[in-house]
């Protein structure tokens, strides 16, 4: 293998007696290069937007929800105390949630959730996100917390009245009528992401029992590792015993997360045809190599140089073309990544993104999968070009030399 990476070395440093394939090949290290970062920004463009998304579902929403049944959980200050020993549990909180319809200027459906505010401020980040003008502390007796596009939707301000109508119904065996409340807004919160800011609304505990007739009580739960949720979610199934189910995160919010990978899928799959053309300009550089070094090959054969030898000197040398290349898209796909990210170079409109800069997060792993990928597809560019060489027939190379 050594003689075969010198010789390819060679040929790759000396100069041409047509300057158009040194042009060639510094194009193809170049489209690769350019791929390959490509690649590195795109992926660091999708795993910003996961991150940050992730971080705002789950810095609003509970890690962990635990149930029992359509009963619901009745001593919930007791279970909340227990989940709160098992080890990895930073917080439990019990709370209500049903579909209702919330009435101003217009009906519309809404999600509401019932809550303690003291408890709710341990498992979650929603006092973090009420804007300027209110805060969670203010939810008590009746009131409301709706989200920032509800809001708009609606036309409410902070200080006007809503009534929330439940599907659950009360009443004699003559009149029945469907619970409803009218309710004080006290706050508005943005989580920055459409479906909840525009559905969801929170009230005190009490009221939302009142509203779904002491209907079903689950406890939310917030945990020190995201990432083993479910491990602690098992743990407190197995101290509180028989009868509660526990969802994740990883299930309540599957659907985006899984929609976010295929768009990640498809942006990879899309940008990497960068990495196609310059491998396409690999074959040109080594077919017309060969063309070119159809003599010296010829000569190598005479002195002894096997078919699988010349294979490699070609092979080798679009190899090293990827290899140069993805290095250098690598080192300017992270420089890139990195200080767009830090010095946030791009910016954003906060009222239509609820971001105010594009965060870009450059993943090691990601990178290690893109440089594979660059250098196979560099190496199986090689296959033509080497194959065409270690057919030539050194007579007929050599009979007007």
């Amino acid at each position: 293998m050594r003689f075969e990476l010198l010789v390819a070395v060679r040929y790759l440093r000396a100069r041409r007696k047509r300057a158009v394939i040194s042009l060639i090949t510094f194009i193809a290290i170049l489209g690769v290069g350019a791929g390959v970062a490509a690649l590195v920004v795109a992926m660091a463009v999708s795993e910003g937007q996961r991150e940050d998304i992730r971080n705002r579902l789950l810095g609003s929403q509970a890690h962990l929800s635990i149930t029992r049944g359509v009963e619901g959980i009745s001593n919930y200050v007791e279970v909340a105390r227990q989940i709160e020993e098992v080890e990895g549990v930073v917080g439990a909180a019990p709370h209500s949630e049903r579909g209702m319809a919330i009435r101003s200027s217009e009906l519309s459906a809404v999600i509401v959730k019932g809550i303690i505010p003291e408890l709710e401020a341990r498992v979650s980040q929603l006092p973090q996100s009420i804007l300027p003008g209110g805060q969670l502390s203010d939810l008590k007796d009746n009131t409301i917390v709706i989200g920032k596009e509800l809001a708009a939707r609606l036309g409410l301000q902070i200080g006007d009245r809503v009534q929330l109508v439940s599907p659950v119904s009360s009443g004699g065996a003559v009149v029945m009528q469907n619970n409803a409340i009218w309710f004080k807004v006290v706050a508005i919160f943005s989580i920055g992401l459409y479906e909840y800011d525009s559905h969801l609304v929170y009230i005190p505990f009490d009221r939302a029992a009142y509203l779904v007739d002491s209907g079903p009580v689950a406890t939310n739960i917030k945990v020190r590792d995201i990432d083993q949720s479910t491990e602690v979610g098992e743990a407190i199934l197995k101290k509180l015993g028989d009868g509660y189910e526990f969802e994740d995160w990883k299930v309540t919010h599957k659907a985006i997360f899984q929609a976010l990978k295929l768009e990640q899928l498809g942006m990879a799959i899309a940008i990497s045809l960068i990495v196609f053309v310059a491998a396409l300009n690999i074959v040109a550089t080594l077919t017309m190599m060969v063309l070119e070094k159809s003599r010296d090959i010829a000569i190598l054969m005479a002195m002894g140089a096997t078919l699988s030898q010349i294979r490699r000197i070609f092979m080798l040398q679009g190899v090293i073309i990827g290899v140069i290349g993805t290095a250098i898209g690598l080192i300017f796909g992270h420089a890139i990544s990195y200080f767009a990210d830090a010095y946030r170079l791009i910016s954003l409109e906060p009222d239509v993104y609820s971001i105010s800069y594009l965060p870009l997060r450059a993943v090691f792993t990601d990178s290690i999968l893109i440089a594979l990928c660059a250098v196979l597809i560099s190496f199986l560019a090689t296959l033509y070009p080497s194959a065409a060489a270690a057919r030539l027939e050194p007579v007929e190379a050599l009979r007007y030399e």
